[in-house]
């Protein structure tokens, strides 16, 4: 199965703090072999309780929960995710509003394109 937009932004979030996915299923009191899932996209859509648990445990702050929230529900090109995670200074509205986007023709565009989208959106508003 693919890699999720979700499940990328755990695993960077997971290993940022430098745990196991052994050891964050028991700090979240999760099956650790789901949050495996999760993070290879074997497995989507977590419930609210459970996605907080593991946020919790992971440290997120308010912007990366917000991305995590939209990434659980909607998806996400975890190229994106990834871009967007580098970037500090983008939003998790600018987050939202890059990963809906859609692209006319066969290419899409790559993550510096789509962000120039995004930003340049911002600055007309």
């Amino acid at each position: 199965m693919a890699q999720s937009g979700l499940g990328l932004l755990l695993r960077k979030l997971r290993e940022a703090r430098d745990l196991s996915s052994r050891e964050l299923g028991q700090l979240a009191d999760i099956d650790h072999t789901y949050v495996y899932r999760l993070e290879t996209g074997e497995k989507q859509s977590p419930s609210d309780e459970l996605l907080a648990r593991l946020l919790r445990v992971l440290k997120a702050d308010l912007r990366v929960i917000e991305m995590a929230q939209y990434a659980a529900a909607n998806d996400v090109n975890p190229d994106w995710v990834e871009h967007v995670l580098g970037k500090p200074d983008l939003t998790a509205e600018m987050f939202e509003m890059g990963a809906s986007m859609r692209h006319r023709g066969g290419a899409r565009p790559d993550m510096e394109t789509i962000e120039a989208r995004v930003r340049k959106a911002f600055e007309d508003e």
